[in-house]
């Protein structure tokens, strides 16, 4: 589960205006990326560049471990686990 901590942290860095992270989307361009040789900070980045439609409006937040965190943060972050668990291995 620390993976996933990390990972929402770091997706947390998203504009904090309205607007979602499509998680299909997001999914698919980390893994492609980090199938090419990416690193995981990088592929985050260029993943929610990519996935992130401001025109959307906000979505609900969901405590995890205490920390408040948009839903569609989530379902990227689930959608990555799915898509390319290798890179979460330990």
């Amino acid at each position: 589960m620390k993976p996933l901590l990390l990972i929402l942290s770091l997706l947390l860095a998203a504009p904090a205006s309205a607007g979602q992270i499509l998680p299909y989307l997001y999914a698919q361009e980390y893994c492609s990326l980090r199938d090419l040789g990416v690193g995981p900070d990088e592929a985050m980045q260029a993943a929610r560049d990519h996935a992130y439609v401001d025109s959307l409006p906000n979505v609900s937040t969901v405590t995890i471990n205490g920390e408040q965190t948009d839903v569609d943060v989530v379902r990227a972050v689930r959608e990555v686990f799915k898509r390319c668990p290798q890179y979460f291995q330990s």
